[in-house]
């Protein structure tokens, strides 16, 4: 098939460019500014911004299916700007779409559906959401939307480097004991669930979880593994929800007074405090899914993959 790829220059884009082109499909990848981090000769690189109509209405010319994996993932600064990639860029795209592709696959994610209090960018994922599925209501756009996990492996950096880096510089505390869920899904698993939506039958207009079926491993765990990867001790230093919503809503009113990036935010606290369970029965029904890379075997790639770039 034919496949635009949004967010090329990103983790999960990066690695479901490869991922299309071992399977022999054609792919035109969407830049943005950032340079891509894998780069084929096979693929049709293209830079556009999508919050421009005019530099997305070509883009997907002779395509079949759209992944739109491009957003601005950060749970802080401008909310415009964050709502202008995030929900006007997926509009640009769609309508540079409409009666031209077989199936548009969005990228979203789970955590803005376990609370009210969400921040700018769960807001502007779950705007576009509405957006799509209304689409799908009105005029049979043809969308699937994905929800994945924590996405980590190989190559992460918001769920592996970055924490990994607090870690090293003794920056993290467990909240409440580190007893929230981490509900991850490993990249190769989730670009085995983004692949079944390619030749899935009947699954336009549907919303699908993809994590690695576990709802038992905790904060407490992954950051602790983490911390012996990087040659640290266990991370015994706590506080509770209530301190930790206090501490990151200082943080913010710092960073709105004084454009110093927080360390974490109201948005982090609720994920790493998280305690809602997550059901892929949905995923195995409609695609086929079953996650064939499990905690441990997925810890030990990534600890691999640390150790040969030199991160650890």
């Amino acid at each position: 098939m034919n496949c635009l790829v949004t967010g090329a220059s990103g983790f999960i884009g990066s690695m479901l460019i490869k991922r299309l082109v071992q399977k022999g499909h054609q792919v035109r990848a969407v830049l943005h500014t950032t340079p891509p981090q894998y780069h084929d000769s096979q693929v049709d690189y293209v830079t556009a911004d999508l919050t421009i109509p005019s530099s997305v209405s070509g883009l997907v010319h002779d395509c079949d299916v759209v992944f739109h994996c491009a957003a601005l993932v950060k749970d802080f600064g401008s909310k415009k700007d964050i709502m202008n990639v995030n929900l006007n860029g997926t509009q640009n795209l769609v309508k540079a779409c409409e009666k031209k592709v077989q199936r548009f696959i969005f990228l979203s994610h789970l955590h803005h559906i376990s609370t009210k209090k969400i921040g700018s960018y769960s807001q502007s994922k779950a705007q576009a959401e509405h957006y799509l599925l209304q689409k799908y209501h009105d005029e049979h756009f043809p969308v699937v939307i994905i929800r994945p996990g924590n996405v980590y492996g190989p190559g992460a950096t918001l769920w592996c480097l970055r924490i990994l880096k607090a870690i090293q510089q003794d920056r993290i505390a467990l909240i409440d004991h580190g007893t929230g869920l981490f509900l991850h899904t490993y990249i190769d698993n989730l670009l085995d669930g983004l692949l079944s939506g390619l030749v899935a039958s009947d699954i336009e207009g549907e919303v699908i979880d993809i994590t690695d079926g576990d709802n038992t491993t905790t904060w407490k765990t992954y950051l602790n593994d983490l911390a012996a990867l990087g040659g640290k001790p266990p991370i015994t230093r706590t506080i509770t929800k209530t301190t930790a919503i206090l501490i990151s809503r200082y943080m913010m009113m710092r960073y709105h007074l004084f454009h110093k990036d927080p360390l974490f935010t109201p948005t982090a606290v609720r994920i790493f405090t998280n305690k809602h369970s997550v059901s892929i029965e949905k995923a195995t029904r409609l695609l086929g899914y079953f996650p064939s890379i499990d905690y441990t075997e997925g810890m030990k790639r990534m600890a691999l993959w640390l150790k040969n770039e030199q991160y650890i």
